[in-house]
């Protein structure tokens, strides 16, 4: 692959006469620039014993296999982590006094063995992955004769422990390693351009990420163009395609180089990909059948990467994307869009050699150049092409983008003349009607100061009515403040509990109560009719119905209280009689009886257990306490629940379900159920608060259309 990255492939011959025996390579000479590759004809077996490394061991039962190891159709290989090769060499006298040299590269670790002696060891051989140090020496030369002739045991100790994970992971075809015989001690040193042609490509990378930077930061300034967007995208993978090869091939670590080419594939895609995205936006085409023919392929390529038929299904796609990308050159090129000729000609340029590779491709098994002097001119030209292409798009699109800032340029040059002269009119219309309003001026100044007068002092009093009203209702709040039960009495009597209580208005007609009788401790949630002074009004009355039932009576059964409280409500507002009152309350009722039990009683209002992970609910009557009916009494139902230690209740009316949003979107009591839910791994104190904080967030700027009251008690 590297030699791939550098357009450089060398030409070698391999001179291997008929075998002496089943594993035996006669090797006679070598030319100058001659590589003999050894994958093949090794004897192989599985485990780790140093007696295989002698000459004298027999290795005539052990399998012969090709060093490669490669995984076949059924994703197996014969490989299990650790193993020994065994090769015959036999050295011709015609190669006497010459230099041989071994080159390896390998995904493992190895150990190298000349007739039972130890020569080199690449990396790390262990049986776990913890001990072993995988190397990839690729073009580092191991010497191994110079004019040792005749037969020689050359055995390889070789540990590859986790093969089948960089299989999985990152589609590894082959588990070992390979293998060459040469008597150059460097492949590559005819070659002294490689170094300036590696530095060019890596420079042409960093320049296209940076110019990808550019383009990005000219999105985030201007977000409407898009293009900069899909161009950025572009150029930046365009970089990365060739800067991650060099990282690649430099780096010795063999699972770095695999992590680094599986994600160079995905890199390769989406930059075709990314290319066919910028040419719609460019154009401003709609997506149509093709875009989405090539999305669809997109997604099979990558579902399709480790099959078989893959690679196909990867042609495929590029070349889906270079032709739709084409034609949408040429239509906009023909439609005349405005600047489309001078993007088009790069992107042409680059489209057809991308398309000249395609065809060379298919039609041949691979592409190659190679970049010697010695190899012509042609090549020479060839590569300056390559880059031309490369080079095609950003160009183009540079120029593109210097024309439509000097056409935006003239643009506002035009208007801000347009502007000038629009300004010079527009300062002597003003000037005209200046003349008009000085004359109407002073009959406007009487008659706005005779309104003025008549305004202040309508205003006047009506900021004194106002203020005696509102500091009559502030201090009905006091009074109704001093009839509520203190905080420390809750804290006293119900100390893991929460009380959130929002009114409208100053004033509320909403209510809490609860006290502690008779060892038994009773707490209500009340909503009366209406709210703000009414509704406190009524809250009043309650609180002092309430008082007199429960501490002067001693009634404790919540179904009782209820009973009570109706007739009281009836007594004191006049209703059996008739009249147009037609006030009363609904209400809940809990009373703590026990440990394990409580009673409930509800008018219009439920009861909310939570043992977590379950919501139970018990309804209350569906009568209210108070009003206009036709029977003088109403039964309240009374309510024993068996409890456990850690469950909750909540009771509340019916202001915080009824709240609506800025969106005129009612909160509704399902969604405050999944919110009780949601909750319940908090304290009650982080319950309040976040109840509190909800309901702000709801309503935003909304008013708030009915006191909210809610208690959460947890046992």
């Amino acid at each position: 692959m590297k030699r791939v990255l550098l357009f450089i492939y060398f030409l070698f011959f391999v001179i291997l006469l008929p075998a002496q025996q089943e594993n035996t390579i006669r090797i006679s000479k070598f030319d100058s620039t001659e590589t003999i590759k050894l994958n093949k004809y090794w004897k192989f077996h599985n485990g780790d014993d140093s007696v295989w490394a002698s000459p004298l061991f027999s290795d005539s039962s052990w399998d012969t296999i090709n060093t490669l190891l490669k995984f076949d159709k059924n994703d197996s290989t014969p490989f299990r982590g650790i193993a020994w090769f065994r090769l015959h060499l036999y050295i011709d006298s015609g190669m006497n006094n010459t230099p041989i040299y071994l080159y390896i590269e390998q995904q493992g670790a190895s150990q190298l063995f000349i007739d039972g002696r130890l020569l080199y060891s690449v990396g790390k051989v262990a049986t776990n992955s913890l001990e072993e140090k995988k190397y990839n020496p690729r073009n580092i030369p191991f010497t191994l004769f110079y004019s040792h002739t005749g037969e020689h045991i050359l055995a390889i100790r070789y540990s590859n422990t986790n093969y089948r994970q960089l299989h999985e992971k990152y589609d590894l075809d082959k588990s070992g390693f390979s293998i060459y015989l040469t008597n150059q001690e460097y492949l590559f040193q005819e070659y002294p351009n490689n170094t300036v042609i590696e530095f060019l490509l890596v420079s042409l990378g960093i320049f296209f990420i940076t110019l990808g930077f550019i383009h990005f930061l000219f999105f985030l300034f201007y977000k409407k163009q898009r293009s900069n967007l899909y161009y950025s995208a572009f150029v930046g993978l365009l970089g990365l395609l060739f800067i991650l090869p060099s990282i690649m091939f430099g780096s010795l670590e063999p699972e770095r180089s695999l992590k680094i080419g599986y994600y160079y594939w995905f890199v390769l895609l989406f930059f075709f990909y990314s290319m066919l995205v910028l040419n719609y936006s460019l154009y401003k085409r709609p997506l149509n059948k093709y875009f989405w023919f090539s999305t669809v392929l997109l997604i099979l390529t990558i579902g399709l990467r480790s099959e078989g038929y893959g690679s196909y299904v990867f042609i495929s796609f590029i070349t889906s994307t270079v032709i739709a990308s084409f034609f949408i050159v040429i239509k906009s090129i023909i439609k005349k869009v405005d600047g489309a000729w001078i993007i088009g000609i790069g992107s042409l340029f680059f489209l057809l050699f991308i398309l000249l590779i395609l065809i060379i491709t298919m039609f041949n098994s691979g592409f190659s150049i190679t970049l010697s002097l010695s190899d012509g001119i042609l090549n020479l030209v060839l590569f300056i092409l390559i880059l031309l292409a490369i080079m095609s798009i950003p160009i183009s699109m540079s120029v593109y983008l210097a024309r439509d800032f000097a056409k935006t340029s003239k643009n506002l040059s035009k208007k801000l003349i347009e502007v000038e002269t629009l300004s010079a009119r527009t300062l002597e219309q003003e000037k005209e009607k200046q003349k008009i309003l000085e004359t109407q001026k002073e009959v406007l100044e009487l008659q706005v100061n005779e309104r003025t007068a008549e305004i202040v002092e309508q205003k006047t009093i009506i900021e004194k009515k106002n203020k005696d009203i509102t500091d009559s209702i502030n201090y009905a709040k006091n009074i109704q403040e001093a009839i509520l039960p203190t905080k420390e009495l809750k804290n006293k009597i119900f100390p893991n509990a929460f009380i959130l209580f929002k009114p409208k208005d100053i004033v509320s007609g909403d209510f809490y109560w609860f006290t502690e009788k008779n060892g038994k401790k009773i707490i209500a949630s009340c909503d009366c009719t209406g709210h703000g002074v009414p509704g406190a009004l009524m809250s009043m009355i309650g609180n002092n119905l309430l008082n007199q039932i429960v501490n002067e009576k001693g009634i404790t059964t919540p179904g009782e209280i209820l009973n009570n409280l109706h007739k009281e409500i009836r007594k004191a507002l006049k209703q059996e009689e008739q009249t147009e009152t037609k006030d009363g309350m609904d209400i809940a009722v809990i009373t703590f009886d026990s440990k394990t039990e409580i009673e409930f009683a509800g008018a219009q209002r439920p009861l909310w257990i939570i043992a977590p992970p379950n919501l139970s609910e018990i309804k209350g009557n569906k009568f209210s306490i108070g009003g206009l009916q036709s029977e003088k009494e109403r039964i309240f139902t009374n309510h024993i629940i068996s409890i456990t230690k850690g469950t909750t209740f909540y009771i509340f009316s019916d202001g915080y379900a009824d709240q609506f949003s800025d969106t005129d979107k009612k909160l509704m009591t399902s969604r405050f159920k999944q919110l009780i839910l949601d909750i319940q791994h908090q304290s009650m104190a982080e319950q309040e608060q976040f109840l509190a904080d909800y309901i702000e967030k709801w309503r935003g700027k909304r008013e708030q259309i009915d006191d909210i009251l809610v208690i959460g008690i947890r046992v």
